[in-house]
């Protein structure tokens, strides 16, 4: 659990993000919860931190933020999966599965995460999107990888149908397995498609994954 002192400091950092980002509904609906958790982390809504815990509740809105050395699984109510690394900030910005309007979008504003989607990204208009500082992440029926890695922001195709990276400066589409991008600014188109050795998928790998 977080000491005093850095629980204030985390808290304060969290609170400054949700400022900022101030995209995100907040809203007493529930969307997920947590599966498993190493370390700490905090869920933060309407200006108000939970600790997180096994079986805690996600809602819509959520601010999470992990502290170092830190991991957290969560699921969702389409049974998608986000494995958030150590020192993660990530957004539940939308997140609905009803009949006529299912959509999803997260924002990943610091670190890395693992994500397994469910069932809204399998739907025919691909509803699920992960944003960034630098790119927009178009998914469909697939497990990927996103965040920072040797100080710049990179996404790779782990399993599934393929992803796209797209911002103001262009796009480009993963459908190869072990395939990545790099996206160096939001200015700057991804780079084209390249296959990570197995060492750098480990790599990745390793800053999301329960230890």
């Amino acid at each position: 659990m977080f000491g005093k002192i850095k629980s204030l400091g985390i808290i304060s950092i969290i609170v400054t993000i949700a400022t900022l980002t101030g995209a995100a509904t907040e809203t007493d609906e529930v969307v997920g919860s947590v599966v498993k958790i190493q370390g700490s982390a905090i869920a933060m809504q309407d200006a108000v931190p939970r600790i997180l815990k096994a079986q805690s509740p996600i809602m819509m809105g959520d601010v999470i933020s992990t502290g170092k050395a830190s991991r957290v699984a969560i699921k969702m109510i389409d049974e998608a999966q986000f494995n958030l690394g150590a020192r993660t900030n990530f957004v539940v910005e939308e997140y609905f599965l009803k009949p006529q309007d299912s959509n999803a979008a997260v924002r990943l504003l610091s670190g890395a995460v693992g994500i397994v989607t469910g069932k809204i990204a399998s739907l025919d208009r691909r509803p699920f999107l992960l944003k960034t500082a630098t790119a927009i992440i178009g998914v469909r029926g697939t497990t990927f990888w996103g965040g920072e890695l040797d100080g710049i922001l990179q996404f790779a195709l782990l399993k599934g149908k393929g992803i796209e990276v797209s911002n103001r400066a262009g796009s480009v589409v993963l459908t190869g397995l072990g395939h990545g991008t790099t996206v160096k600014d939001e200015n700057t188109a991804p780079t084209p498609p390249k296959m990570w050795g197995q060492g750098k998928l480990d790599r990745a790998a390793a800053m999301t994954n329960m230890q």
